[in-house]
């Protein structure tokens, strides 16, 4: 019984480790605009369940450049394939200001059975989330 239940442990944990290693990764979208505006995104998905969101603007309008960054921090879990993140009270501060709880995404990525040579660049897409321009975000595994 012992044994049993030791395995049992030893199985659960050695699945838990495989499954975070799989969604652990940095990911990032840098878009710029012909005005010469910038958005920067990263996520950095962590082995330990943790994660930090940096986000930079940078704006043109008619007074001059504007440079606005965006943090957040909290940790992640994998339920059913979708990643559900949760940022705790004490995780904000005056930098950290992101409430990233309620925002699930999902990982994206060439299925193993398909043969073919099309390239499908590995990413996560953010389905839900309660701050506006996080929600339908896709950001591409920085390798």
């Amino acid at each position: 019984m012992k044994k049993l239940f030791l395995l049992l442990i030893i199985t659960i944990g050695f699945s838990l480790s495989a499954q975070t290693e799989n969604y652990a990764g940095t990911y990032i979208l840098h878009l710029e605009g012909k005005d010469a505006s910038i958005l920067d995104y990263t996520l950095h998905l962590n082995t330990d369940n943790t994660f930090q969101f940096t986000s930079f603007q940078k704006l043109l309008d008619t007074r001059g450049e504007h440079d606005k960054y965006n943090y957040g921090k909290g940790t992640w879990k994998v339920e059913n394939k979708i990643i559900k993140f949760t940022t705790e009270k004490t995780d904000l501060d005056e930098k950290h200001t992101l409430n990233f709880s309620g925002s699930t995404a999902r990982l994206i990525k060439k299925s193993p059975r398909d043969t073919s040579e099309k390239v499908v660049p590995t990413s996560l897409q953010f389905y839900k989330s309660e701050i506006f321009w996080i929600a339908n975000l896709k950001l591409i595994l920085n390798e």
